[in-house]
C-alpha cells in the first residue's frame, strides 16, 4: 500500500517518525530516497542491519549501497510501483542475514518522487524456526530415552534371571548363548536410538540412485536367499541422479528391505521399481517438479489396518522382537533429502512403500 504524506509536514521529519515507528513496533529500518536516488534520511539502526561502516548515509547515492538494495531503488524509480524482495546478505565471517526489502512510493501530489525502502531483518524468525525444530527433536529424543530405558530394563531382567540360574544350576553353553543374544539386543537398541537422535548433516552430492539400490540388494542377497525370496527389479528411471548422502540412503533402503523380507516366511516375491514422475497427484505442493519414485512391494503378511497411522512412530512395532526404530530412521532420512515416504497395505496381501526423491539433473 503506497505511503501518503500530509501537506506542510517536512519530509525529513516524516522519515524520522516513520523510522522510529518501524524500529520500535516492527523491528525494521527505513530509508527515504528522492527521485535522484539519493538518501534523504534513514533510521539509526540501518547501517548496522546492512553491515555498513558508516554513521550516516544521508546524501549517499543508491549506487554506493549493497547491490540488492541498489537494484530495488532503481526499479522503484523507473516503475513508481511498490515491490518486495527477500535477499540474503552476508556479514563477513558471520552467518548470513535474511533481509526483506520493501519499496513504498509516496503518491501524493507534493511528494516530488520521494519513496521509502523498508528493511526488515528476518533472521530472528529463521532462528526461531530452527529452535522450534530443535525443540521438537529434543522432545522426540526424550520419548526415545524413556522407551529405551524400558527396553533395556526388560533385557537386563532377562540377563539377570539367567545369570542367577547359571549360578544355581551351572547351565553352561545354552545360558551363555542366551546372555549373548540379550546383550546383542541391548546394543542394537542403543545403536538405533543414537542413529535416530544424532543430528548429523548429510554429506550430500550427486548420487546415482540405482547404484545405491544395486549395492543395497547385493548386501541383502544372502538374507533373501536364506528365505528363498525372489527379487524382481525394474529400475527404469533415466537419469537416476539425486542429490543426497549415499550412506544415509543405503541405510533407509536396508531398513525397508529387511522389513519386507521379515514379512515373508519363504517363497515370497520382493519387487523394486523406479520411475520418473512430474507431479505427484497426492502431493500438490510438488506440482510441476520432477521426482524419482521408488516402489518396494512384498507379498508378505501385510500391515494391520490399526497400525498404519503409527507406522513411522518411534518404538512402535508389530514384530515380537522389533525395536520400532527402523521405519522412524528411514522416514527421517527421506525427509532430510526433501522427499516423502508413504505406505499401503492390505492384511494378508503384502505391503508397498513409496518414496519420492527430488530428481537432480
Amino acid at each position: 500500500m503506497p505511503l501518503s504524506i500530509t501537506g506542510g509536514i517536512d519530509q525529513g521529519d516524516l522519515a524520522l517518525s516513520l523510522a522510529h515507528m518501524m524500529r520500535d513496533d516492527l523491528a525494521c529500518a527505513v530509508l527515504l530516497f528522492n527521485r535522484d536516488q539519493c538518501v534523504l534520511s534513514h533510521s539509526p539502526n540501518l547501517p548496522g542491519m546492512l553491515d555498513l561502516q558508516v554513521g550516516s548515509l544521508v546524501g549517499a547515492h543508491a549506487s554506493t549501497l549493497p547491490v540488492h538494495l541498489r537494484d530495488l531503488v532503481q526499479r522503484t524509480t523507473q516503475s513508481g510501483k511498490s515491490s518486495c524482495d527477500t535477499e540474503f546478505l552476508t556479514r563477513g565471517d558471520q552467518p548470513s542475514n535474511s533481509l526483506r526489502l520493501t519499496a513504498l512510493p509516496m503518491h501524493e501530489a507534493d511528494s516530488n518522487g520521494v519513496f521509502a525502502i523498508l528493511v526488515q531483518d528476518l533472521s530472528p524468525v529463521r532462528r526461531l524456526e530452527d529452535d522450534m525444530r530443535q525443540c521438537d527433536r529434543l522432545a522426540s529424543v526424550g520419548t526415545l530415552a524413556a522407551e529405551m530405558a524400558h527396553e533395556i530394563k526388560n533385557a537386563l531382567v532377562a540377563v539377570k534371571t539367567f545369570v542367577d540360574l547359571a549360578i544355581e544350576k551351572d547351565a553352561g553353553v545354552a545360558l551363555g548363548e542366551t546372555v549373548q543374544r540379550e546383550l546383542k539386543r541391548m546394543d542394537s537398541i542403543v545403536a538405533q536410538v543414537l542413529k535416530f537422535s544424532r543430528i548429523t548433516a548429510p554429506a550430500s552430492k550427486n548420487t546415482s540412485l540405482h547404484a545405491v539400490l544395486d549395492r543395497t540388494m547385493k548386501m541383502m542377497k544372502p538374507h533373501f536367499d536364506g528365505r528363498n525370496i525372489t527379487v524382481v527389479t525394474r529400475l527404469a528411471t533415466t537419469p537416476d541422479t539425486v542429490h543426497g548422502d549415499e550412506n544415509h540412503l543405503e541405510q533407509a533402503f536396508i531398513n525397508l528391505l529387511l522389513n519386507a523380507a521379515e514379512a515373508m516366511n519363504s517363497d515370497g516375491t520382493l519387487s523394486i521399481e523406479t520411475d520418473l514422475i512430474t507431479t505427484p497427484a497426492e502431493q500438490p505442493q510438488f506440482a510441476n517438479s520432477h521426482h524419482i519414485r521408488i516402489l518396494i512391494r512384498d507379498t508378505g503378511c501385510g500391515i494391520p489396518t490399526e497400525s498404519m497411522t503409527r507406522l513411522f512412530e518411534p518404538f512402535y512395532s508389530t514384530k515380537k522382537n522389533g525395536t520400532g526404530l527402523g521405519l522412524a530412521i528411514t522416514q527421517r532420512i527421506i525427509h532430510e533429502h526433501h522427499g516423502i515416504i508413504s505406505a499401503e497395505s492390505e492384511p494378508g496381501k503384502g505391503a508397498a512403500f513409496q518414496i519420492l526423491l527430488p530428481a537432480h539433473s
